[in-house]
């Protein structure tokens, strides 16, 4: 996996959606799903800085096969680096969960994404996989803690073949 592609699939997992699940308040969950979408319109409209304001300072990405990403300087250069390199015109989140309890939410779904690189004539990366994310009230504000990615297969795999068909059964004997 390319390091823009990973860092989509990171950005990917703390997009808005439409949350289902258990929930403490309304008002928690609307106010979580609000900090969700600021952050999914500060990576389309490409705005670090307000991408930056929905993380915590203590703040870990776990992306299957890559180094832990922890802390707010190392999430400040993998952001940095990603939207200087691409920019991402289309994102599709499918929300399974949202729980929120206290000042904790939990957010869990799958997405599908297009990354598009800024220079040269690469072809747009196709992404879709899986997240968690949780994220932590601060002073009143809804901020990234945890985040957590599977990527998935390009395309949905099929089903795995039946057993093979019985043979045929005999033809009669011909008539004479």
């Amino acid at each position: 996996m390319k390091h823009g592609k990973r860092f989509l699939l990171f950005f990917v997992g703390f997009t808005v959606g439409c949350g289902r699940g258990a929930s403490s308040s309304s008002a928690d969950s609307a106010a979580v799903m609000a900090a969700v979408e600021e952050y999914r319109r500060a990576w389309i409209d490409g705005d670090t800085a307000a991408a930056l304001a929905r993380i915590s300072n203590d703040i870990r990405i776990l992306i299957s096969g890559f180094p832990d990403i922890a802390g707010r300087e190392a999430t400040r250069e993998l952001f940095v680096g990603e939207m200087e390199a691409y920019r991402v015109p289309v994102l599709t989140l499918n929300h399974q969960d949202l729980i929120v309890r206290g000042d904790h939410a939990i957010d869990i779904g799958t997405y599908e994404e297009t990354q598009v690189p800024k220079t040269g004539a690469a072809a747009p990366i196709q992404g879709r996989g899986r997240f968690l994310s949780i994220w932590r009230k601060e002073s009143g504000e809804w901020r990234i803690v945890r985040y957590m990615l599977n990527a998935l297969p390009a395309t949905p795999p099929t089903a795995p073949p039946g057993p093979p068909a019985p043979p045929a059964p005999p033809a009669p004997p011909a008539r004479r």
